[in-house]
């Protein structure tokens, strides 16, 4: 957590579970952040974010939250959020870290111009578990003088787009890019959607273990796709390009208490235990 603490940030989390086992949780993961304990939803309720898909009396489940997070600036406002209603998937660190920041879509300095338009592709985080959102970033230099199209843009024309290749078990989600400003070409006076110099995209990705592979070299998931872009200036529109991506994503380990047997697993969270006592709880209510 030291990049939170460096950044200035602060670092909360809630949960309806129990104090005591969200102490294992913190000694079991060396966590340094706090972690707050809300065992009858009064604060989940309150933020709206009660897991309405749970029946009041299905125990001992009724009383989580949806999973999200909010980045909240130093005025108390919620510059944004990270909700799911599949309760296995969570946003990942980075891009909560981006967002606290307000740096989802900084370009990083580049050493001189570019004389045609070029991009890297990368991930953020050095690996892709189960059920955590990772963002692919593709990051545009463009020529002085040019722009690249942005959604929506005439038939015919290409958006600046990260594409992923239809792989069983890798799912991504809604693209997020920065804003466009209008620009009328002079040579026909259309008026078009485009980004202004360089510019990054991100798209969210997670896998649900179908797309995993295990062998001697661990577990991992490649990702493959293609970034897709055109390009134009105040006068005319280039031809659309493409460039293909891939990566072999370390697979990671799931966060899970001693629940059972299986890799992974944490002993020290004394998670069975926990659970045991949240269902005597959830009962007894």
């Amino acid at each position: 957590m030291a990049s939170y603490r460096e950044s200035g940030v602060r670092l909360y989390a809630i949960s309806y579970d129990e104090a005591d086992a969200l102490a294992d949780y913190a000694a079991a993961h060396q966590a340094t952040f706090t972690l707050l304990s809300d065992p009858d939803s009064e604060v989940i309720e309150s933020f709206g974010i009660l897991n309405t898909l749970i029946p009041p009396d299905e125990h001992p489940w009724y009383g989580i939250p949806f999973p999200g997070a909010y980045a909240i600036d130093g005025d108390g406002m919620v510059v944004a959020k990270f909700f799911e209603h599949n309760f296995a998937v969570r946003a990942g660190p980075e891009q909560m870290l981006a967002a606290a920041l307000g740096q989802d879509f900084d370009v990083p300095a580049s050493a001189e111009p570019v004389q045609k338009v070029t991009v890297e592709v990368a991930m953020d985080g050095e690996y892709l578990p189960m059920g955590v959102t990772r963002h692919l970033i593709a990051t545009f230099r463009v020529p002085a003088g040019q722009h690249l199209y942005g959604a929506p843009v005439p038939d015919g024309l290409i958006a600046a787009s990260i594409e992923l290749d239809d792989i069983d078990g890798v799912l991504s989600y809604e693209p997020l890019a920065p804003p466009t400003s209008e620009l009328t070409l002079s040579g026909s006076g259309e008026t078009l959607q485009v980004y202004d110099g360089d510019v990054v995209l991100r798209l969210p990705v997670t896998q649900n273990a179908r797309a995993m592979v295990k062998d001697d070299e661990g577990r991992h998931v490649i990702i493959s796709g293609r970034v897709r872009w055109q390009a134009c200036n105040d006068v005319e529109c280039f031809l659309p390009e493409s460039v293909p991506f891939s990566f072999r994503a370390d697979a990671g380990f799931p966060v899970l208490g001693d629940m059972g047997p299986g890799e992974g697993r944490v002993p020290a969270m004394n998670g069975a235990a926990h659970f045991q006592k949240m269902i005597d709880r959830r009962t007894e209510q």
